[in-house]
């Protein structure tokens, strides 16, 4: 099992970017996000699904010009492919669903236990400065 303290760099968020890049298309980060913000619940929302938010919202940063420095180079080509556009109320999501896991969840509460917690959390603030970025 891969897991580090970037939001690509552990297998759910790498399953979920392969089936998107094989097969998915560009309303698949939506659908993500907003499936998400509609049913998280602090205590209840899993790691994985965690996961899969946070890499969804590395590849709307990605869409705004402003992707992470490890950002897969698959995806970057499949957002090219798809021509995909910058949707500031997608934007405004992904920063609430950011700031929803970093408040309170099981991912953040794993990362809490571990001494990785705080090059995570610098993760996903760089996130959310690229989030708000331009």
């Amino acid at each position: 099992m891969a897991w580090g303290i970037s939001n690509f760099e552990n297998d759910s968020a790498q399953e979920w970017v392969e089936e998107l890049v094989e097969k998915g298309k560009a309303t698949a980060i939506a659908k993500e996000i907003d499936t998400f913000l509609k049913n998280f619940k602090p205590s209840e929302t899993d790691m994985m699904t965690c996961c899969y938010f946070l890499a969804a919202a590395e590849i709307v940063a990605a869409v705004k010009d402003d992707p992470a420095d490890d950002i897969p180079e698959n995806v970057e080509d499949w957002i090219k492919e798809n021509k995909l556009k910058t949707d500031e109320a997608l934007v405004k999501k992904a920063i609430d669903g950011l700031n929803k896991i970093t408040r309170g969840s099981e991912l953040k509460e794993m990362y809490e236990g571990s001494h990785l917690y705080d090059d995570w959390m610098d993760v996903q603030k760089d996130l959310l400065t690229r989030l708000k970025r331009g």
